[in-house]
């Protein structure tokens, strides 16, 4: 089977996975065990990794290199949030579930502001198609590029989230989207 054959495969199995239908809070995920390591050789996923202290962001290195990175092209580490607990969501701009959830994780932010959180927000797609994206449209929050796609992160669908905690461990993962800033998720 040829490469394109497989990325067209992929990326018709990543359609079907997409958007799932997550709008029950009882379908949401607790980890269960403890996370590996995050290192820079890490085969683990951002879901998965835990973040220590230790871990650096590249200062250097070039941003496709990284795990993430700004929308100013500037390369991005989870664990340059060591010490924080970080909300992450893995969006994209063409699910109309992650449109949905948007002001509602930008409202749970404002929120949570006083209490220690970061909340980021991930696509795979381009810069420009995020930047082009988020000018048509009024959002505010933490918007990053996940280097890579979804897939190769071990992210099987959108919208989903991740929390981590100060050390960098998963405390709780969500497939599906949400009202972030309802009683019940806060």
């Amino acid at each position: 089977m040829s490469r394109t054959s497989v990325i067209i495969l992929l990326a018709a199995f990543s359609l079907l996975q997409a958007c799932s239908n997550g709008d029950n809070p009882a379908a949401a995920t607790e980890a269960g065990t403890a996370a590996p390591q995050a290192t820079a050789q890490s085969t683990a996923t951002p879901a998965q990794a835990q973040l220590t202290v230790t871990d650096v962001a590249p200062a250097a290195a070039d941003a496709a290199a990284s795990t993430y990175q700004s929308l100013q092209g500037e390369p991005l580490e989870l664990s340059a949030y060591a010490g924080k607990k970080v909300f992450l969501n893995y969006w994209a701009t063409w699910c109309a579930p992650c449109i949905r959830e948007i002001p509602s994780i930008a409202r749970a932010a404002g929120i949570l502001e006083q209490e220690n959180f970061v909340f980021l927000l991930a696509s795979d797609e381009s810069v420009e198609t995020i930047g082009d994206f988020l000018a048509d449209r009024e959002f505010t929050g933490n918007f990053i590029k996940l280097n890579g796609y979804f897939g190769s992160h071990g992210i099987d669908a959108v919208p989903s989230s991740v929390l981590f905690d100060e050390t960098g461990a998963i405390v709780k993962s969500w497939p599906g989207a949400f009202e972030w800033d309802s009683p019940e998720m806060l």
